[in-house]
């Protein structure tokens, strides 16, 4: 990806529905990750940047990693000094080095056994892995009907059930279910509270898995 089509994707993040997803994504780490503060916490796809710019902002040692060099350049005037180019399947860190390792729509680009793997090693024991995947069979997926479009065309989507197999391979799984609200960005406010609760009643529904690993001490 060039820098000006990271630019471009970043601004999506402006807009109604993209602050809308951002905002459900970041929830989802939030609640996953509520203290950051002090941890090392390792993003492998960081994209742009803005995660690792979260965390940092709240007092974390954060490290963002991708492959693209388009994405990198967006990223560092957000983060500058806290990324490294590198394949998520081969990643040039130290075992257990994390505390916390997190990945946001990337398991759907690549090979995701092998990117948990990478996950698994680099986070200690006692760490925890936070992994956010795609659901196509949610409501986003089939009312917007997303794997139509590029780059989500190119996805090799996860079921809850390999998913949380590929989980329980490197420590204690669990799935939440996050619920992107399909409905006019006007009515995103007054419906996330709904689309909340009914992420957590039926997180099949959620258009967003969220994988959480606790490594075994």
């Amino acid at each position: 990806m060039t820098e000006a089509e990271a630019r471009a994707y970043d601004a999506w993040f402006d807009k109604p529905w993209g602050a809308h997803a951002w905002a459900v994504e970041l929830a989802a780490v939030d609640a996953a990750l509520p203290d950051p503060s002090g941890q090392t916490i390792v993003e492998v796809g960081c994209g742009t940047g803005r995660l690792v710019e979260f965390l940092a902002g709240r007092g974390a040692h954060a490290l963002g990693v991708d492959l693209s060099p388009g994405m990198l350049a967006v990223a560092r005037m957000r983060a500058p000094g806290r990324l490294v180019r590198a394949d998520a399947r081969r990643l040039p860190l130290p075992d257990a080095v994390a505390d916390a390792t997190v990945t946001i729509a990337t398991l759907e680009f690549t090979d995701a056994a092998a990117v948990l793997a990478e996950l698994a090693r680099v986070t200690r024991p006692g760490g925890r892995i936070v992994a956010l995947a795609l659901n196509p069979k949610s409501l986003w997926g089939l009312l917007d009907r997303p794997t139509r479009r590029a780059p989500f065309s190119t996805a090799d989507y996860l079921t809850r059930e390999v998913l949380g197999r590929l989980g329980s391979h490197h420590g204690r799984a669990h799935l939440r279910g996050r619920l992107f609200t399909a409905a006019h960005p006007g009515f995103l406010p007054r419906l996330e509270p709904l689309a909340a609760w009914l992420g957590r009643c039926a997180p099949g529904l959620g258009a967003v898995q969220v994988l959480v690993v606790d490594r075994q001490v």
